[in-house]
């Protein structure tokens, strides 16, 4: 029996296949045209079915070939899964496997492990002095210190020294240590190089990597950096994009105005710097170009981020007006209101949705962004310090947690929790 090929007529009396052309119009009674073979086609069709058998036995008989071919078809069906089903060995439901996983012989995932080495190294956790610093020679009240990878020191004042305090940046290069390995401070730095800024200076985070000292301060008009080395500073304003900032036709700004107050920063690479804003808006801002980007916004005013790795960061931020917070915390040890703190984790290779070009994190309808991970269990009295250690997995803010899973550990330090300040201990 011929097999009929799609595009191909095969002639009986010549015994060949004929390739019929698409575009090929044949004269009216030809042997190859389409409706002759349509024609011979049925033709054949009809005599096939003529001979079909009309007895009951013969229709028993194809009845019992169709079910003898579906019970083949099923046999090889039920032969391929049962060789290509994977099926958990004997050996791994014996009591000993349980013995093993728990003596660490046997092998678990990287996420698993470091959260283990993490539950050791938090259960030997102790509050100790490990050092104690020279008084600040000057009579200014520090508010924030950080420590340069050059062994550089941005030193900054604001607000502390009363309702007109001096607001200025004191940036100083650490002396070369002495004989014993201890910094002093040289006489002249009784009078350090002071920058004053109209600004209020509420954060600061130094690059990690570098040829000179280059630091991204956050200010209540922006974001700012500070740049230079030993007597040689420059300080810039880096401004975010009028469609990312809420820069709307018509809205004026003040000073102090929560879609230009930057409360905290962070550098994920050398060269793009994470900022988080009153009005709960995160943006990455590019040092190289200029260039900024709106990437979510948290559930509440940002306060803290650090970076957990190279593509996620966590953020803390609470709901209480800053400005009167901070007022509070001077005049009394127990505030009125304390404030409702969120730690959260965000991974930044998410694309960003359903950003709001006018958040208001204080109020009960604010859509946020949806987070990675949530730390919970944590209202403190007051609004805490963050720090994230990558190697160990844990993330320290008045409390221990365990990046992977988020989980709460139980220290030794748990009694000192109520007044707990972190500074940049596990970095």
């Amino acid at each position: 029996m011929n097999v009929e090929i799609p595009g191909f007529y095969y002639d009986p009396e010549k015994k060949k296949y004929f390739k019929i052309q698409a575009n090929h119009v044949a004269p009216p009674g030809a042997q190859y045209s389409k409706e002759s073979v349509k024609r011979k086609r049925n033709e054949h069709q009809a005599s096939l079915a003529g001979f079909q058998p009309r007895s009951p036995m013969a229709k028993y008989a194809v009845l019992a070939a169709n079910i003898l071919q579906e019970q083949e078809k099923r046999a090889k069906v039920n032969q391929r899964l049962e060789r290509e089903t994977v099926r958990k060995p004997s050996l791994l439901h014996h009591p000993l496997m349980a013995v093993e996983r728990e003596l660490g012989s046997r092998w678990s995932s990287t996420a698993v492990m470091k959260e283990r080495q993490a539950r050791v190294y938090v259960s030997q956790l102790k509050r100790r002095k490990l050092h104690k610093f020279e008084p600040w020679p000057s009579p200014f009240n520090i508010r924030h210190v950080l420590r340069n990878p050059r062994s550089g020191a941005l030193i900054t004042t604001t607000l502390d020294s009363g309702p007109d305090g001096d607001s200025f940046l004191a940036p100083r290069l650490l002396p070369n240590p002495d004989e014993g390995g201890d910094y002093r401070w040289p006489s002249e730095f009784h009078h350090p190089l002071k920058i004053h800024l109209p600004q209020t200076l509420w954060c600061s985070a130094a690059c990690p990597v570098g040829d000179k000292a280059l630091f991204a301060i956050g200010t209540s008009d922006g974001l700012h950096t500070l740049e230079g080395l030993t007597s040689m500073w420059t300080v810039s304003q880096k401004p975010f994009r009028k469609d990312d900032s809420n820069g709307a036709r018509g809205f004026r700004r003040h000073g102090n105005s929560s879609h230009a107050s930057v409360q905290a920063v962070e550098w994920i690479s050398p060269d793009v710097v994470v900022s988080g804003l009153r009005n709960s808006n995160v943006f990455l801002y590019d040092v190289r170009n200029g260039e900024s980007s709106l990437r979510l916004q948290h559930s509440q005013s940002v306060t803290k981020i650090r970076k957990a790795d190279p593509w996620r960061i966590v953020v803390g931020g609470h709901n209480t007006v800053c400005d009167g917070y901070l007022f509070k915390l001077r005049t009394s040890s127990h505030p009125a209101h304390a404030p409702s703190m969120q730690v959260e984790m965000y991974d930044l290779r998410y694309v960003a949705k359903c950003l709001h070009s006018k958040p208001k994190p204080m109020s009960g309808s604010h859509n946020s962004t949806r987070p990675y991970l949530s730390f919970k269990d944590f209202t403190p009295e007051e609004i805490p310090d963050l720090d994230v250690s990558s190697e160990l997995g844990l993330l320290a803010c008045g409390k221990i947690y365990t990046l992977p899973f988020s989980l709460l550990h139980n220290t030794s330090l748990v009694q000192y929790v109520s007044n707990a300040r972190c500074d940049n201990s596990l970095a």
